[in-house]
């Protein structure tokens, strides 16, 4: 299992919007708003490092609101 942490940048005015929809899929273990340059903090759970990506691009950047991310794997 990889655990991840995913920095997100959101539109203004839709950052509780984009924590809901991030806290309903499987592999979102906490979503948090945070202070500073990005808007919420993401802990990740995927099976491998080859399905973070995808995951990512499917799932994450597809909600309405997320402007950027910023990937960081746990070592």
């Amino acid at each position: 299992m990889v655990t991840a942490y995913l920095l997100v940048m959101a539109d203004s005015g839709m950052e509780k919007d984009v924590i809901e929809d991030l806290q309903e899929l499987d592999e979102v273990e906490e979503a948090e708003l945070i202070y500073g340059e990005w808007d919420i903090i993401t802990k990740l759970k995927v099976p491998d490092v080859s399905m973070l990506g995808d995951f990512i691009l499917k799932n994450i950047r597809g909600i309405g609101g997320v402007k950027k991310t910023s990937t960081l794997i746990v070592v």
